[in-house]
C-alpha cells in the first residue's frame, strides 16, 4: 500500500474552492479521493491555519478573533487535519493589514514530517511557486511530490519539480459529483463548522 502525506496551503485552495461553489473547502472530501478508494494510506493531512490580527485591543475584538480560529482549527481537526498554528501581525505594507507566516510552516513542518515518516508521495495543495526547493529537497530524498493545483495558476518551477500534476479542477468536481446531494455534502461536519 502506498504512503501518502497531504500538505495543503490551505488560504489560496479554501478561495478557489469557494469560487468553484463550495460553502468551504471539502477536507474530509478530498483525503477520501486521494485515498484512491482505499489503496493509499494517508498517514498525515497538514494544514496551517492563520490567527489573525484583532482590529484593535478591545477585549471583544480580541475574542472575536480567537473564538473563529478556535472554532475552524476543531472544524478542520474533525475533517482529519493536523493543523499548524501560524501567526500573524500588523503591517502597514501589506493589502489585507497583515503579515503572516502560513507558507514557512507549512514547507518547515511539511519538510520535516516526509524526513521522519518517509512516505512515497508527498500530495501538496498548492501553486506557489516559493514551495519548489522544497520539493526539489524532498525529490533528492526519493520522496515524490504531487502537486495539485488550479492548472492556470501553477508555478513553473514548481511543474518542473513535481513528479505529477492534478487539476484541483477536475479534484472539486469529482467531489461535487460524488459527494454532493442538492448543494449539501454528504459528510456530516460538526455544529461548528459554520466557522470553517
Amino acid at each position: 500500500m502506498l504512503k501518502k502525506i497531504i500538505a495543503i496551503d490551505l488560504i489560496p485552495m479554501e478561495y478557489h474552492a469557494k469560487n468553484f461553489g463550495f460553502p468551504f473547502l471539502p477536507l474530509k472530501e478530498i483525503i477520501s479521493c486521494c485515498s484512491d478508494a482505499g489503496t493509499t494510506d494517508i498517514i498525515e493531512t497538514l494544514v496551517p491555519l492563520v490567527h489573525r490580527v484583532p482590529s484593535d485591543t478591545s477585549d471583544e475584538s480580541i475574542s472575536k478573533v480567537t473564538t473563529a480560529f478556535v472554532n475552524k482549527q476543531y472544524a478542520l481537526q474533525m475533517s482529519g487535519a493536523r493543523v499548524i498554528e501560524c501567526t500573524s501581525k500588523s503591517s502597514a505594507n501589506s493589502v489585507s493589514g497583515y503579515k503572516q507566516s502560513d507558507d514557512q510552516r507549512l514547507m518547515l513542518t511539511t519538510l520535516m514530517l516526509c524526513m521522519k515518516l518517509r512516505p512515497d508521495y508527498l500530495m501538496l495543495f498548492a501553486a506557489d511557486g516559493d514551495f519548489a526547493p522544497m520539493v526539489e529537497l524532498l525529490r533528492c530524498e526519493g520522496i515524490r511530490t504531487e502537486i495539485v493545483a488550479p492548472t492556470d495558476s501553477l508555478a513553473g518551477e514548481l511543474k518542473r519539480h513535481a513528479t505529477k500534476i492534478h487539476d484541483f479542477d477536475d479534484i472539486l468536481t469529482t467531489i461535487r459529483d460524488k459527494y454532493w446531494d442538492k448543494g449539501n455534502l454528504l459528510h456530516k461536519y460538526p455544529e461548528d463548522s459554520k466557522y470553517y
